[in-house]
């Protein structure tokens, strides 16, 4: 009686397992029947000039102001190379010579070619990066947060568009557009009665949700506990190409964002759909610049200075649905990224991210 009584209840137990198993798998898969069927490269397409311009920076530091692009690289102007221009990146050219010039040298300079392997990082970033969580609101439901989005702190620093990015115990993708303000916040906007002007940043926001869960704590506020620690990470944050300045506050919205893991669609998604847009975001993090961020045994502060958000910060603004993570998942590697993946990003105007995880 006893030996079939222990048979019964083990079979119950390898029933349960099989649903469990057949549950967690089917939340696993991507939400979309899409695959990758060409070169994402070849897809790039540059802003109308009339209504943004598009910079990159080679690896060896010049700055680029990007005409068009096709499947071998871009076709720009480098502007390091004029007597018009000493800065960094295109915030600096912006910023230094205007927009009306700008236009001006795309009519007297002349452009050339340089591959898409050519190109770096297209800015050089402020060490605090601001990032919004669940600021879309189809991904709050996939994590089933609910309430407003939050804050943390991106403990990364940028890495180009082709970098590697190094696996985790559950590490998941995120595709997100960064926006970065070209004065201070607020003061531009105190002083000028305008909004400040934004650039436009393809972003990949990795996590290792195994590091993330177990340092969170539920009773403190969202984003202050295990988000700086399953956020961060030398490798976690790689840019695209282009940094895109648009003429319109409401440039974002035309942007749709895409990301591929091994070519099978798993987010899709249109910019303009976010809760809090960029300038709320940063609004938000000056309210918060006081909160204590949790990083291991350590704190960590989302901004230095609680008066302004210096010109250059990186603002993350969210990721639609379509990650990975779910709590039916992370018992199992199995259904996170792994070492060989290939995760492949791309963003109207944005250009593309292709990422191997290492």
């Amino acid at each position: 009686m006893k030996g079939k009584l222990a048979r019964i209840l083990l079979m119950l137990l390898l029933a349960v397992g099989v649903v469990i198993y057949g549950y967690s798998w089917k939340l696993s898969q991507p939400k979309f029947d899409e695959r990758l069927e060409t070169n994402p490269l070849a897809a790039s397409q540059i802003a109308p000039i009339e209504e943004a311009l598009t910079f990159a920076r080679l690896s060896s530091g010049e700055v680029l102001l990007v005409l068009s692009s096709d499947i071998d690289g871009v076709t720009a102007i480098d502007l390091s190379d004029t007597e018009y221009f000493t800065g960094v990146d295109g915030i600096d050219a912006y910023q230094t010579l205007g927009r009306d010039q700008l236009l001006r040298l795309t009519e007297s300079l002349s452009s050339q070619q340089f591959s898409w392997q050519s190109l770096s990082t297209p800015l050089s970033v402020q060490s605090k990066i601001v990032a919004a969580g669940t600021n879309f609101k189809a991904h709050a439901e996939e994590v089933s947060h609910t309430g407003d989005p939050f804050l943390f702190p991106k403990l990364s620093t940028i890495t180009p568009w082709n970098a590697a990015v190094t696996a985790g115990a559950r590490l998941d993708h995120e595709v997100e557009i960064c926006a970065v303000s070209l004065e201070d916040y607020p003061q531009a906007e105190v002083a000028h009665s305008r909004k400040v002007t934004l650039g436009y940043l393809l972003c990949g926001d990795y996590t290792d949700r195994w590091l993330l869960v177990k340092e969170i704590d539920l009773d403190a506020e969202m984003g202050t506990t295990g988000f700086a620690a399953g956020k961060g990470g030398a490798t976690r944050l790689p840019v695209g190409p282009f940094l895109v300045i648009p003429q319109s506050h409401e440039f974002y919205k035309k942007i749709d964002m895409k990301l591929y893991v091994n070519n099978e669609l798993r987010q899709s998604s249109n910019a303009g759909l976010m809760n809090w847009n960029p300038w709320t975001i940063m609004s938000k993090a000056l309210e918060k610049c006081d909160a204590n961020y949790l990083n291991g045994e350590g704190v960590v502060k989302l901004l230095d200075n609680c008066e302004r958000i210096p010109a250059k910060t990186l603002v993350l603004t969210g990721t639609p649905e379509g990650v990975m993570f779910s709590p039916l998942t992370l018992w199992s590697s199995g259904f996170y990224l792994k070492s060989g993946d290939l995760v492949t990003s791309q963003a109207s105007y944005l250009g593309v991210l292709s990422n191997t995880i290492d």
